[in-house]
């Protein structure tokens, strides 16, 4: 307490709307810090246990209390009616940066704002069976795969395709660096194709069973209902980096990029079994499977946080910035070049990916220890001077 000022009254003022940015992050180092972390969680605590109508009536202060469940040791509350975890210091950068009122009003560009980067959008590139391609409208969001190929609007993308003579045609659906789609699948399978990611899918599906193939990362919705021939079971499967993900209808989200060292396939609804090497595994819904040389993994996790992207948001739990940044370099398609010995530290933010690529910095900047700059299309990320 004796290194701060008042640290109740840095509180007040922060969820009052009257701080300045200067004393919203000084309120983050104070959380960051072994000193007056407690001070704070307890203010915290007794806020909410006064104003138990807060998660009701203020979006602000719902949206931070949600977050506060991102505490690697987290602290309950006593009062049980509200189930929510005192945060840690990582955490703080939800309250502070992402949606702490001091800089709503108050907002100050960054100096590398100047040369911005634009989010990436609604782009992807259509390859047929005989090889050509078609550049997909960037003013629509996906397709649908049947006796045509349409928009989700209903126009054409290009005529029937195939027979029952020549057999299905396969197709590939990519998207380059910032570029999302979406595509319905003949079988009325959904899946959002995440940036970067390729995936393979044949006109038609069979009587037997439905393959496709993932490079990237990509969220199905699995229809599972399937022909009278099949028998009432009509296995999906998802090829992708070494495994299989075999399903029947379910929800889930497959990252299978090539520059990631781990293959993760969570599941949302339903049942998946993960097929890799020599060992299978089922998943319950709130699990992922973690499939890299070591072997197969399965463990718990935050759903939320691994679709962030389909749902348009940057989500970072307890990220490190290689990680951090290989997502920001696939939506904003830069070059990232690391300057200098970064910190080892480790970052919570969640920020919407239709944000320029200067805000997104702006929050990792706040969060102290880094510094950027945009030039000639490229990232540069270096210690502080």
């Amino acid at each position: 307490m004796k290194d701060y000022p008042d640290i109740r009254q840095l509180f007040d003022k922060y969820v009052s709307n009257t701080c300045t940015p200067e004393e919203a992050v000084q309120l983050m180092h104070i959380l960051q810090s072994a000193y007056g972390r407690e001070d704070i969680e307890q203010l915290i605590e007794a806020h909410m246990q006064e104003h138990p109508d807060v998660l009701a009536d203020d979006v602000m202060l719902t949206s931070v209390f949600k977050k506060l469940t991102l505490s690697r040791h987290p602290k309950r509350i006593r009062n049980k009616s509200i189930r929510f975890s005192i945060m840690s210091a990582a955490a703080v950068l939800f309250v502070v940066l992402t949606v702490g009122p001091c800089f709503q009003h108050q907002e100050q560009i960054p100096t590398f704002a100047q040369h911005d980067v634009a989010p990436g959008g609604n782009r992807a590139t259509l390859t047929m069976a005989d090889g050509q391609t078609i550049d997909l409208s960037t003013d629509q969001s996906g397709i649908v795969v049947g006796d045509e190929i349409m928009y989700t609007d209903g126009s054409s993308v290009i005529g029937e395709q195939g027979n029952e003579e020549t057999g299905a045609q396969v197709y590939t659906l990519t998207t380059p660096k910032g570029g999302t789609y979406q595509i319905t699948l003949p079988d009325g399978t959904q899946v959002w194709l995440n940036a970067a990611s390729t995936l393979k899918y044949p006109s038609r599906f069979d009587a037997q069973e439905r393959v496709v193939a993932l490079e990237g990362e990509a969220y199905f919705e699995v229809q599972s209902k399937g022909p009278r021939t099949s028998g009432g079971a009509w296995p999906f499967r998802v090829v992708s980096n070494d495994q299989t993900v075999e399903v029947l209808g379910t929800h889930f989200n497959v990252n299978a990029y090539p520059d990631e060292n781990t293959a993760r396939t969570t599941l949302l609804e339903g049942a998946v079994r993960i097929v890799a090497a020599n060992r299978s595994a089922l998943l319950k819904p709130g699990q992922q499977s973690r499939v890299s040389t070591e072997g197969l993994d399965v463990t718990n996790v935050d759903t939320e946080t691994v679709i962030d992207w389909k749902n348009g948001d940057f989500i970072f739990v307890d990220e490190t910035l290689e990680n951090i940044m290989r997502k920001v370099t696939r939506w904003y398609d830069v070059k990232v070049v690391f300057e200098g010995q970064l910190p080892h530290d480790r970052y919570n933010a969640q920020i919407s990916r239709n944000k320029n690529l200067s805000q997104v910095l702006h929050i990792l900047e706040l969060s102290g220890g880094l510094t950027f700059r945009i030039a000639d299309g490229a990232l540069f990320i270096s210690p502080p001077n």
